[in-house]
């Protein structure tokens, strides 16, 4: 779990993930895959969604408590891709695509 933690706030400080390799999860595309493949994002991302409130300033953190309706979790159903959206806005982009990066980036490769 400290690992973990090291990662995420690494990844939220220095902003290691970079545009170039950002996901639009606005876009269908990427919306599509995120939903096919929410299993697999949730896997990632729900263990670390409770670390959030000592990462990120307590705006950040008050945004995805907001958007998850205050829960440390995603939603169990594939979400709308209007949901899609607003996470994309609430969660930091880095954050973003340590959950679901390298997932979407294969789906939309692989044509999924």
């Amino acid at each position: 779990m400290f690992k973990s933690w090291i990662a995420i706030a690494a990844a939220v400080i220095c902003g290691a993930a970079s545009t170039a390799y950002a996901i639009d999860f606005h876009s269908e595309e990427a919306a599509k895959c995120a939903i096919n493949h929410w299993d697999e994002i949730r896997a990632i991302a729900d263990p670390k969604l409770s670390m959030m409130d000592s990462i990120l300033p307590k705006a950040g953190a008050q945004r995805i408590k907001d958007l998850l309706g205050g829960q440390n979790h995603l939603p169990t159903n594939p979400p709308s891709r209007e949901w899609l959206a607003r996470a994309s806005d609430a969660i930091p982009e880095p954050v973003m695509n340590m959950f679901g990066r390298d997932i979407i980036n294969k789906c939309m490769s692989d044509g999924h």
